[in-house]
């Protein structure tokens, strides 16, 4: 079996545990026939982390994007009234009832980065559009099939690069930098380090930091700051590399 497929088989097992099963049941259940339903980035990205180093950071929720859905369709309207709520990217989040996990559901073509720089709703450009490589796993969960860009390749080696230059803005990327760094330990990239070091100024921080504590909790926000700290005391990417080298082997 190759690396590709034991991979899939992975991610089919997940599907299944009852959680994920339920919810993908009932949106099917509410969509057109037809609909293809994605899931993405976060929750395969750890299952692939835990397929090469045996560990992976929790999962706590699934991102699903949605395709081939002809009509106005409002999610709000399709999902149980009183636990769905707007997200930044331009779908919902709900809660499905007893589930360990909240679910993330967007319609492609309202997709914020596909909306902004007017992409055609494809899968093709929903991989361009995805924000790091470690995150451009895509999962036909019709097909049963994987769709990656250097995904596999990153998240092997634990590295954390940006797959694009379509960013949202500065303090959502600024915010999704931090964030993933800390959940996922990748060392940065010399690209993602430039960014930490230079485009993150203090406008930026405070806001971030207020994101953090109001989603996560203070004592989340602080954990994060301090390893932005970290970070920052390297003023050359050699350097940080060397120590960020250093920590990897030690968690081996």
């Amino acid at each position: 079996m190759t690396d590709l497929s034991a991979i899939e088989a992975k991610i089919e097992d997940f599907i299944f545990q009852v959680p994920v099963r339920t919810a993908l049941t009932h949106i099917k259940a509410v969509l057109p026939e037809g609909t293809v339903i994605y899931l993405v980035g976060g929750a395969i990205r750890n299952l692939i982390t835990e397929f090469f180093h045996g560990y992976r950071p929790p999962i706590e929720d699934i991102d699903l994007f949605v395709d081939n859905v002809a009509g106005d369709i409002l999610l709000t309207e399709l999902l149980p009234a009183g636990r769905c709520f707007r997200t930044d990217l331009g779908g919902v989040r709900w809660k499905p009832a007893g589930s360990i996990y909240s679910v993330d559901i967007c319609l492609l073509r309202d997709f914020t980065i596909i909306k902004k720089y007017g992409l055609k709703p494809h899968l093709d450009n929903l991989l361009n559009a995805l924000d790091f490589t470690m995150n451009t796993v895509v999962f036909d969960t019709g097909r049963g099939r994987l769709y990656e860009r250097n995904a596999l390749t990153d998240i092997r080696k634990r590295r954390m690069a940006f797959n694009t230059k379509m960013l949202y803005n500065r303090t959502a990327t600024a915010y999704r930098t931090l964030l993933l760094r800390h959940k996922t330990g990748f060392m940065l990239s010399p690209g993602v380090f430039d960014f930490v070091k230079q485009a993150i100024d203090l406008e930026t921080l405070i806001k971030v930091r207020q994101i953090l504590a109001n989603r996560l909790g203070s004592r989340t926000m602080r954990a994060i700051m301090d390893d932005y700290d970290r970070i920052c005391v390297f003023e050359h990417f050699n350097d940080y590399r060397r120590h960020a080298l250093e920590a990897l082997a030690g968690d081996l």
